[in-house]
Order: structure tokens, then C-alpha cells, then sequence
């Protein structure tokens, strides 16, 4: 189902005071048409129970999953220096489908989040759908300066985020924006319909939403994504 462009155009770029990096793959899939048609099949787009997402998520095949995880291995292993001993495992894999309205998303979803804090744990964004929508934002945070948690930032971190809201109060109701009291969008992935995106699942990072531009729930005409997360760690 699933071919990349022999001229698809990688390019690694170092983001924040980290030394973290993240990598943008543009006109990924020659199959584009393909995996649309599949997002807009008779899918079970649902919560996926596991996340905060703020929307549905549905399956992604297993043709396209191999694929990118063939795709994304080598470049991870060579730029973030992996160990070959360390075996990859898909640990999520979905169709991401924007539905949630901004009245109704819990506080934490209005901070932007981190999935691990595992080292070698990334995950891999791919727009999909034609349209302006909302890329994909890095954030610093204030009170400790935190880009990336690690396991051993991570009570630090929590204890932190909730001390500012239990002074400051909590975020008004609605999606991240690009800056707030306590966080700093410092790097931003613009959305284009067709660009990959790697990057260390442990970054602080949220989508960059917009209500009246991003909810929908019609995988034909909304901000669709195919999200895939690659472990390194599980061996």
C-alpha cells in the first residue's frame, strides 16, 4: 500500500538549549491517496484508552506500520546513536483524529505533554490531509527550564506544574497556544500535508490547535494524522 518518494527530502534540525533534534521528512508517501482512502473506510475510530488525546483514534495497517518503522529506523539509529542491540518495537500505531472541543478538554490537556521518559523512545507524525491546519509545537518549561523529561526530572516536574496552577490557577479552557504563563513554545513543525516527523517522545510538545480550524470529526476533511511510536527500550 505504501511507498516513500525516492526524493524524499530529510532534514535534521537541532532544537533547543538540549541539544535535542528532530527529523522533518517532506512529500513522505507516494501512496498518499491510498492510506486517505483507508482513514476514510469503515474504521473504529474511538478513545484509544491509553493517552490524553484529545480526539479518536482508529488502527493503522500493518503494511504502512512495517513501513514507516523500515523507513524511520536507520535514520533514528544513526542520529540519536541507538545501539544496535536495541531492538525497535511499535508500541502505539493510529489514525489521530481531532474531535474534541475546547470546552470539554481536561486541564491536562490544555499543557502541552510528554510521552515517556524513556531515552530511545520516539514517536512519528504524519500529516496526512490537505489543509491549514495546526502544526506541532516544543515547549520550555518556565519555573524549571525543562525541555525533555527524564526519569529523573519528572517528579520535579509534575510537583512544579501543579504548584504554578495551585497559585496562578488553572489554564483557561481551550488548546495550547504558542506561549502561556508557564510555557514557552521555542520550536515549531508547521502542518503540510505529506511531512513526517521524528522526534524523542520525551520532549515537551503539544499540537497547535486552533477550534474553528482543527476540530472535526470527518477523517476526509479534519487534521488527520497517522501516529506511530517506536520503542528502543523493551530489549
Amino acid at each position: 500500500m505504501l511507498a516513500s518518494k525516492p526524493s524524499a527530502n530529510v532534514k535534521v534540525y537541532g532544537i533547543g538549549s538540549d541539544d535535542a533534534k528532530i527529523l522533518v521528512v517532506d512529500d513522505f508517501s507516494d501512496s498518499l491517496a491510498d492510506i486517505q482512502k483507508v482513514a476514510c473506510g469503515n474504521l473504529d475510530y474511538r478513545p484509544d484508552g491509553k493517552t490524553s488525546y484529545p480526539g479518536l483514534r482508529a488502527c493503522l495497517p500493518d503494511d504502512y506500520v512495517h513501513h514507516v518503522l523500515a523507513f524511520c529506523e536507520p535514520l533514528l539509529r544513526s542520529e540519536f546513536s541507538i545501539p544496535q542491540a536495541r531492538r525497535p518495537e511499535v508500541s502505539m500505531a493510529y489514525f489521530s483524529l481531532l474531535t474534541t472541543n475546547e470546552s470539554e478538554l481536561s486541564v491536562m490537556q490544555r499543557l502541552p505533554h510528554f510521552d515517556t521518559t524513556k531515552r530511545h523512545y520516539y514517536a512519528v507524525l504524519h500529516y496526512l490531509n490537505e489543509g491549514e491546519f495546526g502544526g506541532t509545537g516544543f515547549f520550555r518549561h518556565l519555573p524549571t527550564g525543562f525541555e525533555a523529561i527524564s526519569t529523573e526530572k519528572r517528579e520535579l516536574y509534575q510537583q512544579s506544574v501543579l504548584s504554578f496552577m495551585a497559585v496562578k490557577g488553572f489554564p483557561q479552557p481551550g488548546y495550547m497556544g504558542e506561549s502561556s504563563r508557564q510555557f514557552q513554545c521555542y520550536e515549531k513543525v508547521d502542518y503540510r500535508c505529506n511531512r513526517l516527523v521524528m522526534y524523542p517522545g520525551r520532549l515537551l510538545h503539544s499540537g497547535l490547535v486552533s477550534q474553528q480550524r482543527d476540530v472535526c470529526s470527518d477523517p476526509a476533511r479534519g487534521r488527520l494524522t497517522a501516529n506511530v511510536f517506536i520503542d528502543f527500550e523493551t530489549s
